[in-house]
């Protein structure tokens, strides 16, 4: 639990917190911050990502140029104090603290998913009193830090998450299995599930634990392929889960970069880029791609650490379909990716 809970009463005078209706003003709250910065600290630089929307409660601040000159000078309990600091990303302008300051931190994203639920019974974000959730935090704003939610727009977040179904599973049920057609993606609300494979002749082989705010299931809805593995929970679980039509219309589309064949091949030339191979090792003996990292689809999550965070990567396959599902998987973890649409050409 967190230390200390914020009063969303601390909103009132602040814009456009203020404008939330009293339910997503107790939703932010739970995961706002008050922080204190001593006199001379720098609070953000110019070009900083704004990932926080950040309001000044106590103290004195300056914002300044890029070269240094000051701007404005913001005082707490100003009219400009009521203001967002800086909102626009990346942000123009410095701010250093002149005085001891107090700093309202709460998460842009998150703001920006309340601000566009212009519906007060609309699905956003759930209270703790209305679903069962982890006591340290609630499952939307958990997922709302993870890099694949952070890159869909505010307004198809709140499409998305009200198209989700909430399901209950008991202790050993089976969520998907293995050799089935997918027709749901799942994210891990409370509980735990296990994912294994089963394998002829042999013992199933244990694959991962998945926790709250996993997800798992989107590689046979963009592979087209029936599930590799068997997912089953390990005590009471509960899930949220989006069709595949609504997973590759809202989820995976809004982060998918394609890119064809010439163009793939610039960004590689140019030193751009790198290829990430997800075929079968036979597919690429039987058409090398010359200096692509090979890593099979089925591989791809448990080596995921072998690659480059740094590296921006081409992701390619036979047709497509595969490179979609890694690309997303990538997208999850944090790491920079795109596809080559329609995957590889017969002749190269």
């Amino acid at each position: 639990m967190r230390p200390h809970a914020i009063d969303p009463t601390l909103f009132r005078p602040l814009e456009p917190l203020n404008t939330l209706h009293v339910r997503r003003q107790r939703e932010l709250a739970r995961h706002a911050r008050l922080r204190r910065v001593p006199a001379g600290s720098q609070l953000f630089r110019c070009g900083d990502d704004a990932r926080d929307a950040l309001f000044l409660i106590e103290g004195e601040l300056q914002l300044e140029h890029a070269d240094g000159a000051l701007m404005a000078t913001v005082r707490a309990g100003d009219d400009s104090s009521t203001r967002q600091l800086a909102p626009e990303s990346p942000r123009r302008c410095s701010a250093r603290c002149r005085t001891p300051c107090r700093i309202l931190t709460v998460d842009a994203h998150l703001l920006d998913v309340l601000l566009n639920d212009q519906h007060d019974e609309a699905l956003v974000v759930r209270e703790l009193d209305d679903a069962p959730v982890d006591a340290d935090d609630d499952w939307m704003a958990h997922l709302l830090q993870q890099p694949v939610f952070r890159r869909i727009p505010a307004a198809q977040l709140q499409t998305l998450f009200e198209r989700m179904q909430a399901i209950d599973v008991e202790t050993g049920a089976h969520i998907v299995e293995q050799a089935a057609i997918g027709d749901y993606f799942y994210i891990v609300i409370t509980g735990r599930c296990q994912v294994i494979r089963e394998r002829p002749g042999l013992s199933p082989l244990h694959l991962a634990e998945l926790g709250p705010g996993a997800g798992f299931g989107e590689e046979a809805l963009l592979a087209d392929e029936p599930r590799n593995a068997s997912v089953r929970a390990l005590k009471p679980t509960q899930l949220m889960r989006l069709s595949r039509a609504d997973f590759r219309m809202l989820l995976s589309a809004p982060v998918e970069w394609r890119l064809n064949w010439d163009g793939a091949q610039r960004r590689v030339r140019d030193g751009f880029s790198v290829w990430l191979d997800v075929r079968l090792p036979g597919e690429c003996r039987a058409q090398p791609l010359p200096g692509a990292v090979e890593l099979p689809l089925h591989l791809l999550r448990p080596k995921l650490a072998q690659l480059d965070r740094a590296q921006h990567y081409i992701v390619c396959c036979s047709d497509g379909r595969r490179s979609a599902a890694a690309a997303f998987v990538l997208a999850q973890h944090g790491y920079d990716a795109c596809t080559l649409d329609g995957g590889l050409p017969p002749q190269r």
